[in-house]
């Protein structure tokens, strides 16, 4: 550039800004894994907040609690008995997919706080697949990864 002009050259600026874009294309590529696992996480710890609450409020009001989870819909709802009021309804990202095991999608915690049926059922989010369990007795559940 000579002394007298008072700018930047065409080449000068599409240096920067393919500068730019790549830095800024990276980052993306850096993010998409860190995306699913804060999602992973997000879902995961809602549910278990769901889940020990609907346990609390069935042990606190001596009544059953059903719990319902239905994955055509990406929902989940918590409700008391098997018609009362409902407690908690959630929606959820549809790139969570929850199965079936060998626990249907649909249980309730009992005025003791036990559950009615004990099994696992599968969460597959992204590329990882989870089983969560629930054990028979004092209605403990727990989520690992395969």
């Amino acid at each position: 550039m000579d002394a007298k002009s008072n700018g930047f050259t065409l080449i000068e600026t599409l240096i920067v800004l393919s500068a730019f874009l790549i830095m800024s294309f990276s980052s993306v590529l850096l993010l998409k894994p860190t995306h699913h696992y804060l999602q992973s996480q997000v879902f995961f710890s809602q549910l278990k907040s769901d889940l020990y609450f609907a346990q609390q409020y069935a042990i606190a009001h001596q009544e059953e609690v059903s719990v319902h989870i239905m994955p055509e819909s990406n929902y989940y709802y918590v409700r008391t008995r098997f018609n009362g009021p409902m407690l908690i309804e959630r929606t959820y990202s549809p790139e969570i997919k929850v199965r079936e095991g060998s626990l249907k999608l649909f249980f309730q915690f009992m005025a003791d706080g036990n559950t009615n049926k004990f099994g696992t059922f599968f969460i597959e989010i992204g590329n990882k697949r989870y089983r969560m369990t629930l054990l028979i007795g004092r209605g403990r559940f727990y989520v690992v990864e395969e």
